[in-house]
């Protein structure tokens, strides 16, 4: 058997041979440890092949044609960055364009660079690990599915203003997200790394924490290696037994989230110019005039992603800081929990950035319906950049550490007496 750690508790377990369709998760925290699929790598190949040529294809063609008044106006993929880009939002044409497909482009080709020679029974390409590691580190920040939420979301936005006729890029970006949503579902890191960079294991103890044992796991490849050691002997990566300054870190990052929250949220996030009358909209504002059209849903996900979500994070993250400053020890299973989902839904908060992405780039008929960017979209996207970055900066482990504390103690106690 082979030993594992817990990257949430720092729990090492020993591991059995998964059959095909198995889970392990951590018996003390809940944390789904690996996964095993039937061909997992060679699925992961082909559907990673396949969303490559249709982030290509998606690039080729129209997006979405605009009628308005008997003017049309033809959106391509690259101009919902371009775009804002014209309009002076340099940064925010970035982060678009960087979440829907640079992040996405390279994770893809960091596959295929990886898996094609393995699959082949090849050399390993150079630079073999650094393309592994891209894999996993721009995971979290490549939103194709929540870019296609915010498409739908503006089309509803401005569908009584026009015509609105879906183009062929639409469709290749929709079998681009669904193909590399499965490749990565069936992409697990832990036996992925053992596949492409076999590594052996130091000795462990089931059942105690990888720092009491004085050993590190690496936050990218899940190898286990000595504590005195600074980088990760398999993917390079820098070890640490705890996030340095991990609360600091990620309280600085909050108190910055929440000064940007309020700009955010009371400066207009876009200008509408129709026939020379100017009229500012809130995020706030849109979640009120789509209820008030009667479209419930796209009123509901803008509230939800857009103002409960980042303010739920904010409290959230705030809370777990708070509760392991005090050296708490309640609830460790249920705060793990509560750290997991603040970390998987932040990203989809970014869906009213991709709805003023949308806009911007499609509305343009000159005098008679413009759509300007206005300065909440560049906070509010700072408000969901930096709230990830806070998710990433706490080390959930801080949570269990007062329970190890707790069993010194009591161990202590027991050899004295």
């Amino acid at each position: 058997m082979n030993h594992i750690g817990c990257p949430d508790c720092d729990l090492i377990m020993e591991l059995p041979v998964l059959r095909a369709g198995q889970r392990a998760f951590c018996p003390r925290c809940n944390h789904l440890l690996t996964h095993r699929a039937h061909r997992a790598l060679e699925r992961s190949a082909a559907f990673a092949m396949a969303a490559l040529i249709f982030l290509i294809l998606a690039n080729l063609y129209p997006f979405i044609f605009f009628e308005a008044s008997g003017h049309t106006q033809v959106m391509t993929l690259f101009q919902s960055a371009q775009e804002l880009f014209r309009n002076g939002s340099e940064v925010l044409s970035f982060f678009v364009l960087a979440f829907i497909i640079i992040f996405p482009a390279l994770i893809l080709c960091g596959q295929l660079l990886v898996l094609g020679p393995i699959l082949l029974k090849r050399r390993p390409v150079s630079g073999c690990r650094i393309w592994a590691r891209f894999i996993f580190t721009l995971g979290p920040w490549s939103m194709a599915e929540v870019f296609i939420l915010g498409v739908l979301a503006s089309l509803i936005k401005i569908a009584s203003m026009a015509t609105i006729v879906l183009g062929l890029s639409f469709w290749a970006y929709v079998a681009f997200a669904l193909c590399f949503l499965a490749a990565a579902a069936r992409l697990d890191r832990y036996q992925f790394w053992r596949t492409i960079l076999p590594f052996p294991i130091p000795k462990a103890v089931s059942g105690q924490t990888a720092i009491r044992q004085g050993l590190v796991q690496c936050h990218i490849c899940t190898l286990m290696s000595p504590a005195a050691l600074e980088l990760c002997p398999r993917c390079g990566a820098g070890l640490h037994c705890r996030i340095s300054q991990s609360l600091q870190r990620t309280l600085a990052l909050l108190i910055t989230a929440g000064i940007l929250y309020l700009p955010a949220n009371m400066l207009p996030i876009t200008h509408t110019d129709q026939f020379g009358n100017i009229t500012d909209s809130t995020i706030v504002g849109s979640a009120i005039l789509m209820w008030q059209l009667g479209s419930y849903p796209v009123s509901i996900i803008i509230f939800v992603a857009s103002i409960f979500i980042p303010l739920a994070k904010l409290f959230g993250l705030s809370w777990l800081c708070w509760s392991v400053s005090r050296s708490s020890s309640l609830l460790p299973r249920q705060r793990t929990s509560l750290y997991r989902i603040t970390e998987f839904v932040g990203r989809w908060s970014m869906v009213d950035v991709f709805v003023v992405a949308i806009l911007v780039s499609l509305v343009q008929l000159g005098g008679i319906l413009t759509i300007r960017p206005g300065p909440a979209a560049l906070a509010f996207s700072g408000v969901v950049i930096i709230t990830m970055l806070a998710a990433e900066a706490f080390d959930p482990r801080l949570i269990w550490d007062k329970l190890e504390d707790n069993y010194s103690d009591a161990s202590t106690s027991k050899d004295h007496s």
